[in-house]
């Protein structure tokens, strides 16, 4: 029997689930022509905010450029048939030391070194969550 849950804010549970393990989501933005694209991405939480999840990329980046002309957003997290989808809306910033740092800490969560993420300019992407769905 399969249950759906909505909610607005990461809740303890929620969290000790997305970092039991490493997880790739996969985001979505809405490209220029209106479609869907997607990309699997590294994530990491706001150890302080409950309605915030963070993500990186590269300035200039089709990501980053979609984001800017339209900051809605969503993410989905799966293991087998259970899935959170959480929808939001970006707040890029353009911090490019705070945005180097959190891509190394994120990098080093996922056990990659960061090398190579000195290379190119980094933009934050502070998803704001406007609802969480949890299918399980």
């Amino acid at each position: 029997m399969s249950s759906m849950e909505q909610q607005t804010r990461i809740t303890p549970e929620l969290r000790d689930w997305l970092f039991a393990k490493l997880r790739f989501p996969v985001m979505a933005v809405i490209g220029k022509d209106g479609m869907p694209s997607q990309s699997v991405m590294w994530f990491n939480l706001d150890p302080e905010r409950d309605d915030v999840v963070l993500l990186n990329t590269l300035a200039g980046r089709v990501k980053d450029r979609q984001l800017r002309r339209d900051p809605r957003m969503s993410l989905c997290f799966e293991e087998g048939t259970n899935y959170v989808t959480i929808e939001g809306h970006a707040e890029l910033s353009d911090d490019r030391e705070k945005a180097l740092a959190n891509i190394w800490a994120t990098a080093r969560r996922y056990g990659q070194g960061e090398g190579s993420f000195a290379l190119g300019d980094r933009v934050d992407i502070l998803m704001h969550i406007d609802r969480i769905i949890r299918h399980r």
